[in-house]
């Protein structure tokens, strides 16, 4: 794979989250996992967050971070190639919005809006979610929602305050200098 410029319309942000085990090593897995695929070209990473889950299931904070990538295949390709890394880390769904081992989320796809049984695009929940914007707006603060057509950034302050996200540090990704792509600022 060649250099590749990556422009606000096809870049994908991924929502990556894990709170069982080594949270923070189950994020950094799954980053390897997907920047390590051929039809990956890796953009940025977020910092890694301490948040505080949004469920009425009881559990543990979370780990959660955002990823920046170019894929170049379908939406569908994306998600399926998504469920194998969680499965492969050893994500379980069987309680619903409970504790997981590692989410791994498609946030955005460039500007495409997409509402089918298996996939929303938009994710439906991304501009009510506190631990799903801040590591969006870490790598770029100018970020709009395609379907609200508003920058992320202004959803922010309609988000309950219980929502907790505090830094907990910075990630190193390994990838191929053949697999990195450059943003273009307008």
């Amino acid at each position: 794979m060649t250099d590749m410029i990556i422009t606000p319309d096809n870049r994908v942000f991924i929502g990556i989250g894990s709170n069982l085990g080594n949270g923070p090593a189950n994020c950094i897995e799954s980053i390897q996992k997907i920047v390590s695929d051929e039809r990956v070209t890796f953009g940025a990473v977020s910092s890694l967050y301490v948040t505080s889950p949004v469920s009425s299931v009881q559990q543990e904070n979370y780990y959660n971070c955002a990823l920046c990538i170019n894929w170049n295949e379908s939406p569908f390709k994306l998600l399926e190639f998504l469920n194998h890394i969680e499965n492969s880390i050893g994500r379980k769904r069987d309680t619903p919005h409970g504790p997981r081992i590692i989410d791994l989320d498609i946030l955005l796809f460039g500007t495409i809006i997409l509402n089918h049984p298996i996939l929303t695009i938009p994710h439906p929940a991304l501009h009510k979610r506190r631990f799903a914007i801040v590591p969006c707006l870490e790598i770029d603060p100018a970020i709009v929602h395609p379907l609200f057509r508003k920058p992320l950034e202004e959803f922010l302050k309609n988000i309950d305050s219980s929502q907790k996200v505090e830094y907990s540090r910075q990630i190193t990704v390994n990838v191929q200098l053949t697999n990195v792509c450059h943003r273009q600022d307008n």
